[in-house]
């Protein structure tokens, strides 16, 4: 049941990249997904957050030679960059924003190895308003 919620979800999500929203270009980062953490991440993200842009970078390679990775048990999906463009973020500050993801995928940074992740949050209409400008 599980496997094919996932499976259901990327479904939906790579569907993202042919609908175009408010002249926000729905889409899936250009990076692969490959790994059971940012598999979780995404699912997480798209079916709680329903953003209309996602992208997700696994920067974690470019960490793998600092000294508090090389004993970490996950060396492979520890540091990601996120941007999340997301109507639920309305009237949110950027703090409130930032817990909010922080929430949910409290998870993985405290069980599965997830160390950092950088975060742009925005709204449609601050998209929208920086392309206008």
């Amino acid at each position: 049941m599980y496997k094919s919620s996932i499976n259901t979800v990327f479904k939906q999500y790579r569907s993202l990249n042919r609908v175009m929203s408010t002249s926000i270009k729905r889409q899936i980062c250009p990076s692969e997904v490959d790994g059971p953490i940012e598999r979780v991440m995404i699912t997480k993200i798209v079916e709680n957050l329903k953003p209309s842009l996602l992208k997700v970078y696994n920067d974690s390679a470019k960490h793998s030679h600092h000294a508090g990775v090389k004993d970490a048990v996950n060396k492979t999906e520890s540091h990601f960059t996120m941007e999340i463009v997301s109507d639920e973020f309305i009237g949110k500050s950027m703090p409130s924003r930032h817990r909010i993801v922080y929430q949910l995928l409290d998870d993985e940074f405290k069980n599965k190895g997830l160390h950092a992740l950088t975060m742009k949050t925005k709204t449609a209409e601050e998209i929208n308003r920086q392309a206008n400008k």
